[in-house]
């Protein structure tokens, strides 16, 4: 398993990268719950097992809010660089009769 190569350190608030960063932090980390659920598997020990398993579910559920907020960020970006309708003034038709 390899190091994320992004660093929510470097990166400031409110940068889609960071929650980006963050993301692949929390996957790292189911990544890493998935090769202990295999260790405990393969040892028998449920409990190990059970534990990795809900501590991996719960890395996953971060990791998918995070890309809630991260899609909802984009979204706000997005709609902000769109020039709104009002902005751009309509010809006035009693003017063309």
């Amino acid at each position: 398993m390899s190091a994320p190569t992004l660093n929510p350190d470097d990166f400031e608030f409110g940068d889609p990268n960071k929650l980006r960063a963050y993301i692949a932090e929390r996957m790292a980390a189911v990544a890493m719950r998935a090769d202990l659920v295999n260790t405990y598997a393969a040892l028998g020990d449920d409990a190990g097992l059970r534990y990795s398993m809900r501590c991996a579910a719960a890395e996953f559920r971060a990791a998918l809010n995070l890309l809630g907020d991260l899609t909802e960020q984009t979204e706000r970006v997005r709609q902000r660089r769109q020039p709104s309708p009002a902005s751009h003034p309509q010809p006035n038709s009693e003017a063309r009769q």
